[in-house]
């Protein structure tokens, strides 16, 4: 269950990303920025890093990984890329670390998580013996596709809608699970 806390300091970062790098935002400055002793930083959060994965998971992937399965993924989708779009300035911001536990490794991370359910829901749906490695290709092929195209979806200055993009990944996706599905078969 999320706190207000939380919640509070949440809300501080995601508006001093909106503003300044993420290198020069310190615990100290989010908690200024929140209003609250910088120790309470600690009593929810290890560090920035952990913030930031927090805030895509409690706004994002939570509901997610609730929601994904090889028959809904498309909806899902969309629903991941109007998030992304409502908060691009914040993700834009969040994508240019590339430090360790940086932002894009955790979304690559997470995408793996969700291409996997998608994969063994689709393996399982059309009845399709596949061994764990191929799998494991699959997943890593599908996921790290997407998050190349999102990432860069994400950083261009005139990027297509949302509702165009899934578009253009459902199709790439299904004609790809298409191909698969004839050789198979």
């Amino acid at each position: 269950m999320t706190s207000t806390t939380q919640r509070q300091i949440a809300a501080a970062f995601k508006t001093l990303m909106l503003t300044m790098p993420f290198k020069q935002i310190s615990v100290t400055l989010i908690m200024k920025q929140a209003q609250l002793r910088r120790q309470t930083f600690y009593e929810y959060f290890q560090d920035k890093y952990d913030l930031l994965a927090w805030i895509f998971n409690a706004e994002a992937g939570t509901d997610l990984e609730e929601s994904v399965n090889y028959e809904h993924w498309t909806s899902s989708l969309l629903d991941l890329l109007n998030y992304l779009e409502t908060n691009r300035a914040y993700y834009r911001n969040a994508l240019a670390i590339s430090e360790q536990n940086s932002f894009d490794q955790y979304f690559l991370a997470h995408t793996k998580q969700l291409t996997d359910i998608i994969v063994r829901d689709l393996l399982k749906t059309k009845n399709i013996p596949l061994t764990g490695e191929y799998i494991s290709f699959l997943r890593e092929y599908f996921s790290r596709a997407v998050v190349s195209v999102i990432v860069d979806w994400l950083q261009d200055d005139q990027p297509t809608s949302p509702q165009y993009l899934s578009h253009q990944l459902q199709t790439v996706i299904e004609d790809t699970i298409s191909g698969f599905l004839i050789r198979v078969q």
